[in-house]
């Protein structure tokens, strides 16, 4: 869901502060060399938990979410589900994360799921700091299909249908990250295919994105795909002072 920041108890002593980097580090070298600041300020995030109550409440409408085919994602998990697969807690973290300088939308990181509004209000103002606060979008949930990834090539190009390139969640994968990634390469390649230009290949020793397609087209994947620096086996050459 998202939050009005302005009913948030800030200073709710069960609330952490959670500071930005200082300095800040930078993706790109580019900007690690700027002279000015990129923004006013930096924002400060602040950490929370659940308690027994958001449990209970969450535990006892159970039969109020729809029902889905497959397996969600493992790591992004709905509040339910992480309930469901560690009974022994009483608590999970919950990052209040505000969604920019001039907005007063927080994303409550870690409690997705999705619940009728009212339900969702209740276990939310269970939780310290958030007793008063007002849902200005309930959570909600995605479900979809897809397709095997080794069914297109190492241009994201599917092997049986010339000129068609798919990329994101349609290949199995999950992450605004992945789904940005495929996006980028699956179009370049159809721009390069249309001009009859040689098409764009990663390997794994030179990117990430290399990884992420070869691990996709080679291996397939029977949950949603994440990227981590773990899946691959060249992290010196990929680390970021090298890019």
């Amino acid at each position: 869901p998202r939050l009005d920041g302005r009913q948030i108890e800030w200073d709710h002593p069960l609330l952490t502060k959670q500071l930005s980097d200082e300095p800040p580090s930078f993706f790109s070298h580019i900007n690690a060399l700027r002279k000015e600041p990129i923004a006013p300020r930096v924002i400060t995030c602040f950490k929370t938990a659940t308690t027994a109550q958001t449990h209970d409440i969450i535990r006892a409408n159970m039969h109020t979410l729809a029902k889905y085919e497959g397996i969600g994602p493992r790591y992004c998990p709905s509040i339910w589900s992480k309930i469901e697969r560690f009974p022994e807690r009483d608590s999970h973290l919950v990052w209040l994360e505000p969604e920019g300088l001039d907005t007063h939308l927080v994303y409550p990181n870690g409690i997705s799921g999705a619940f009728p509004i009212e339900i969702q209000e209740r276990f939310v103002r269970s939780i310290p700091g958030l007793s008063r606060v007002d849902l200005l979008r309930p959570g909600y949930d995605v479900e979809y299909d897809y397709i095997d990834p080794r069914a297109v090539s190492p241009t994201l190009q599917v092997h049986k249908l010339p000129g068609l390139f798919l990329a994101g969640q349609i290949l199995g994968t999950t992450g605004y990250e992945e789904a940005a990634a495929l996006g980028l390469f699956a179009g370049a390649n159809a721009a390069l295919a249309v001009r009859c230009e040689r098409p764009l290949t990663l390997s794994r020793s030179e990117a990430y994105l290399g990884v992420l397609v070869d691990d996709l087209i080679s291996k397939g994947t029977s949950e949603p795909y994440r990227m981590f620096t773990s899946r691959a086996e060249h992290r010196l050459l990929l680390r970021t002072d090298n890019a």
